[in-house]
């Protein structure tokens, strides 16, 4: 044990084995009020097998007055890492160990400029006096809050406004374009909580927001899918371009609003975009209403991408974090293009489909893998995959 702080010590451990639900234990010797040496067994998130680390350790809450004896039970000790000494190789290793990559090819993680105050998207949670706030991990209990330090400050200056008034249940969502201002807000706020946030200076939309990216103008429905950091989009917007390059017919799947088409159409002789959501084509519509050279087409990407009959040398996919269906690889090994680019969001499903894209059929060779820290201050990892046929 290193030190105390109110209710909390600190410990610097080397993490054990994983459990089930993917946190490390972590063994704390210490010596009880009778002399007796007891080892308490500790369940650590977010950390790896045999990483030396200091983790803070909160003790369980006690029986609060008029709590039933019977009905109270003790939660366990929470704990965090709060430094890593020693990281584990693991962190690495999913290339080599699920992808089969003796010596991938893997750059450094891109850093965000900023790691605080990035999200310019937060869905927050309404408990039963009607205020706003986050849910404690493994709980259902809404913990309170008028300001979150990853969120946009133009978030945190509505936050102030609506933590002040009763909210309905369950959720408030509130999104802001970083670089236009305006916001949107979900349900939206009666004319006294917008008169309000006018004051304090917020452009409150009630259907759609613009945002700029890579020098373009797109336009977000609440529903639809954009990226929540928009610093860090501008940096992976540029690598898709020059990954793609020297395409000249490209795929962007999974298309949402357009963003990839619309910047790609600048460089390229035809974009083909593919997306099932209505919400995001109707952006996507809007968005590339001034390009001539972007043909959209409405349907899942799996049913899609096999049937294109025009030949194509470039294709940019960013799938869910699930990461690319069968069909959708198949589809690719049967007609291999030039150059993909495979936006992920989940290291694990992208190295099972580079394994399969590059090592099953060997259709393809990995040329890079560039993490990008889209999201600071969580274990989320964004990665751009260059492949170029074989």
């Amino acid at each position: 044990m290193i030190e105390h702080e109110q209710s909390i010590t600190y410990h610097r451990v080397t993490l054990g084995a994983l459990t089930r639900e993917g946190d490390t234990v972590a063994e704390i010797s210490g010596v009880d009020g009778e002399g007796i040496e007891q080892t308490q067994v500790i369940r650590v998130p977010a950390g790896l097998p045999g990483e030396r680390v200091t983790i803070a350790i909160e003790a369980a809450k006690q029986r609060r007055p008029g709590k039933h004896r019977r009905r109270w039970r003790p939660g366990p000790p929470r704990a965090w890492i709060t430094e890593i000494h020693e990281a584990s190789p693991l962190r690495r290793q999913l290339l080599r160990e699920v992808g089969g990559f003796e010596r991938p090819p893997l750059l450094e993680t891109i850093a965000c400029d900023n790691p605080w105050h990035y999200r310019n998207h937060m869905r927050f949670s309404v408990n039963r006096n009607g205020e706003v706030g986050l849910t404690a991990r493994g709980t259902h209990r809404v913990l309170p809050l008028a300001r979150c330090p990853i969120a946009d400050e133009q978030i945190n200056r509505a936050l102030r406004v609506i933590s002040q008034v009763p909210n309905e249940r369950p959720q408030v969502l509130i999104r802001c374009g970083s670089s236009s201002g305006q916001m949107l807000i979900q349900p939206q706020p009666g004319p006294e909580v917008t008169e309000q946030l006018a004051a304090n200076g917020l452009d409150i939309r009630s259907d759609t927001l613009e945002e700029r990216l890579a020098g373009e103008t797109f336009r977000i429905r609440p529903s639809s899918f954009f990226q929540t950091n928009t610093a860090q989009a501008e940096k992976m917007v540029q690598m898709v371009v020059k990954g793609l390059a020297p395409a000249h017919t490209v795929v962007d799947a999974y298309c949402g609003v357009g963003t990839f088409a619309l910047v790609l159409a600048r460089h390229v002789e035809k974009v083909i975009a593919i997306e099932e959501s209505a919400s995001a084509i109707k952006d996507a519509q809007w968005n590339l209403r001034e390009v001539s050279n972007v043909d959209i087409l409405k349907g899942k990407v799996e049913d899609v991408l096999p049937t294109l009959a025009e030949q194509t040398d470039g294709l940019v996919i960013d799938p869910p974090r699930a990461g690319c269906q069968k069909v959708v690889l198949d589809a690719l090994m049967q007609h291999p293009v030039a150059r993909v680019v495979y936006v992920s969001c989940e290291p694990a499903t992208l190295a099972r489909d580079l394994h399969i894209l590059c090592h099953l059929q060997s259709a393809y060779h990995l040329h890079s893998v560039q993490p990008l820290d889209m999201f600071p201050q969580t274990a989320h990892i964004e990665s751009v995959a260059i492949l170029e046929r074989t």
